[in-house]
């Protein structure tokens, strides 16, 4: 059985997207708990890929997911991933107004 290149991108994107989203919540935590010392190039780098990256790789997975739906092609990432990674880039865009 052939599986489509869209679909494995998909995939990909979600796993990315997790990734960058953990990154994300362990940056807010470094940001607003003052007895977390780490050094400064872990907490730098930890901030490029959780607050930089995460909502750029959302929008995208959102993007990849839609087009997905809308051509009725076959979801080979769970369901989880996707509510979870949705969830994560409303609360980035929710964070932009506070």
């Amino acid at each position: 059985m052939k599986v489509s290149s869209s679909i494995i991108n998909l995939s990909f994107i979600a796993k990315v997207a997790i990734i960058c989203n953990a990154f994300y919540l362990f940056s807010l935590l470094v940001m607003t708990v003052q007895w977390i010392k780490l050094p400064e190039g872990v907490v730098n780098f930890f901030a490029v890929l959780g607050l930089e990256m995460a909502p750029g790789v959302n929008i995208a997975f959102f993007l990849a997911w839609s087009w997905v739906k809308l051509t009725k092609s076959n979801n080979f990432v769970e369901n989880w991933k996707t509510i979870f990674i949705i969830l994560m880039l409303s609360i980035q865009i929710g964070s932009l107004f506070f």
